[in-house]
């Protein structure tokens, strides 16, 4: 009968947890919800004026396709250093991420 006893006491002390657990979640979604709102409304701008000029840069793409190519070589030949520089910064995050993985996979 003890062992009945622990056993309750235990999934009461664990509903307690998760009873806790959900109201800490609530509290934090509605605090957060006016800055997340924030966000979406500074954001809009920028996203209307990215719309527009995606949309306007397809529009030139099928209008003059030479020199398309010729701005995306340019644009690719300018972005070269900087795509190369977050390889060399990624390259032993994902180093370590392959080694923890082969060590992961050769324990399982």
């Amino acid at each position: 009968m003890k062992a009945t006893t622990l056993r309750y006491e235990a999934y009461a002390a664990n509903e307690a947890a998760e009873k806790a657990a959900r109201y800490a979640k609530r509290a934090a979604v509605a605090c957060a919800a006016p800055f997340l709102g924030l966000a979406f409304v500074v954001a809009m701008p920028f996203a209307g004026i990215a719309a527009l000029a995606w949309m306007g840069a397809k529009a030139f793409a099928a209008a003059y396709p030479r020199a398309a190519r010729a701005l995306k070589n340019a644009a690719l030949f300018l972005a070269a250093p900087f795509i190369g520089l977050a390889y060399a910064l990624a390259l032993p995050f994902v180093g370590v991420g392959v080694i923890a993985w082969a060590a992961l996979k050769k324990n399982a």
